[in-house]
């Protein structure tokens, strides 16, 4: 298994701003802790990213520590394909209305 290059598509991209303006608009302190469990579990996700379980079709899902999102990504060849995070108050179903 060689290594793994982490993508983030533009949904997510999408996602990830508007998560971190709520944080900021809260306290920058906690957008700062955001974006540090973000990246840990980005990190977790690279270095293992067959270790969290297939939810839909070839979609995976891994959840942020002590954030209620979940990151939900594909494994494509080398590259894990982020495609979107959904906060776990949302149904985890809108996962498969993203395209591969």
């Amino acid at each position: 298994m060689g290594a793994f290059t982490v993508r983030l598509r533009g949904k997510a991209l999408a996602d990830v701003s508007r998560i971190r303006k709520w944080y900021i608009e809260i306290d920058p302190t906690l957008e700062e802790r955001f974006v540090r469990s973000l990246n840990e579990v980005l990190d977790r996700i690279e270095a293992h990213p067959f270790a969290y379980r297939v939810l839909y079709g070839n979609t995976r899902r891994a959840m942020l520590d002590k954030f209620p999102y979940s990151v939900f990504y594909l494994i494509q060849d080398s590259r894990i394909v982020v495609l979107a995070m959904i906060h776990h108050k949302r149904n985890p179903e809108l996962a498969k209305g993203i395209p591969e």
